[in-house]
């Protein structure tokens, strides 16, 4: 199989929601093998199997060209924001959204990610109440 078949072959899977093939296709190509490309659509996999913390390392396996591509900090600020970590969700799609002002995805995490990080109690706060009840 070319590369070429390799990477159609990923987005067919992708577009018939079949990431577990995604994943074990790419799993069988030597790590030192896996670059930007194939780690990114191993990302999106993941995030789509809701292996968010799995998918977090392969992005972050993802070099500098392949960051200043919106979707690579709109997929990271998805795996945060699944994981509940609202403030690297909302500077992952801040990012995102400064580099795609029109994407409506973007827009809707961003909002949402906002909400739940003002909704949310930093850890700094739950450590100032806890000193308060103790005095």
């Amino acid at each position: 199989m070319t590369r070429e078949e390799l990477i159609q072959q990923l987005n067919d899977w992708h577009e018939a929601d079949e990431y577990e093939e995604i994943v074990d296709r790419i799993k069988e190509v030597p790590t030192m093998f896996i670059d930007d490309e194939l780690a990114s659509h191993l990302g999106r996999a993941l995030n789509n199997l809701e292996r968010y913390k799995e998918a977090l390392k392969w992005f972050n396996k993802i070099g500098e060209e392949g960051r200043n591509d919106p979707l690579w900090h709109f997929r990271v600020g998805f795996a945060h924001y699944y994981l509940d970590q609202n403030e690297e969700a909302v500077a992952a799609f801040e990012v995102a959204h400064e580099m795609d002002p029109e994407d409506e995805d973007t827009i809707t995490f961003l909002e949402w990610s906002r909400q739940a990080a003002a909704e949310s109690p930093s850890p700094k706060n739950d450590v100032e109440d806890e000193e308060a009840e103790d005095e």
